[in-house]
């Protein structure tokens, strides 16, 4: 019989995992799921604890019952400057410190860039991406309810997966990454309408501070 499996965010694993394990669990991830991942790509395990340390809440994981990670989704959110050369393909997830980044502990709108996004290859068929995915929207009204905002979104698609789910996400390409990564773009409100349009509760909050046509025209729950 299966094991079951759940979504969880930093708090319900802790125990286990400090933030030095965690990043070594997670760092092993990294280099047996993407083939030609070098360290000038994947940055050190001391700056990443780093950032974690400094924005805990924007990444889940998916575990067992044991509490092992069998996946895993990691954002930041990059300060201006940061982003901007991120959107041109000029950054590499190695150059991102702890200063380039935003805790997301005060009210105000960000931004988003998705710097990881793994599964376990055993797991890929099964139903847990989807409940990664579904993870995802979770946490970003989890954000909204405490008045953070997001406006854009990037990702920085390392693997021929990675760059189906961008365009599967209705993401474009907007710039090679200095290593031939390629940088996928949408801003974030069109993201939301088009990949969670049934999470009325999340359409509404973002309603109430964005005004945009698109915004103003959807239908909530189709």
């Amino acid at each position: 019989m299966p094991k079951p499996l759940a979504v969880v965010p930093y708090d319900f694993i802790k125990g286990r995992y400090d933030f030095d394990k965690l990043l070594r669990c997670l760092i092993r991830l990294d280099y047996s799921g993407m083939r030609g991942l070098t360290k000038t790509t994947e940055g050190t395990h001391d700056n990443w604890v780093r950032i974690f340390k400094k924005s805990p809440y924007s990444s889940r994981y998916l575990v067992n019952s044991r509490l092992d990670i069998l996946g895993y989704w990691h954002f930041v959110s990059l300060k201006e400057p940061y982003f901007k050369k991120a959107k041109k393909g000029m950054l590499l997830d190695s150059q991102i410190k702890p200063s380039s980044i935003y805790p997301l502990n005060k009210k105000g709108f960000y931004t988003i860039y998705i710097v990881e996004t793994l599964l376990v290859p055993k797991y890929k068929d099964t139903n847990a991406i989807v409940m990664l995915d579904y993870s995802f929207f979770d946490a970003i009204y989890d954000f909204a309810k405490e008045g953070v905002y997001f406006t854009e979104v990037l990702v920085d698609a390392f693997t021929a997966d990675g760059r189906k789910w961008c365009v599967n996400l209705g993401m474009k390409l907007v710039a090679k990454n200095t290593l031939h990564r390629d940088m996928y773009y949408m801003d974030f409100e069109d993201f939301v309408l088009k990949n969670a349009p049934k999470r009325t509760n999340l359409i509404k909050a973002y309603f109430r501070h964005f005004k945009h046509d698109n915004l103003k025209t959807a239908k909530l729950g189709h």
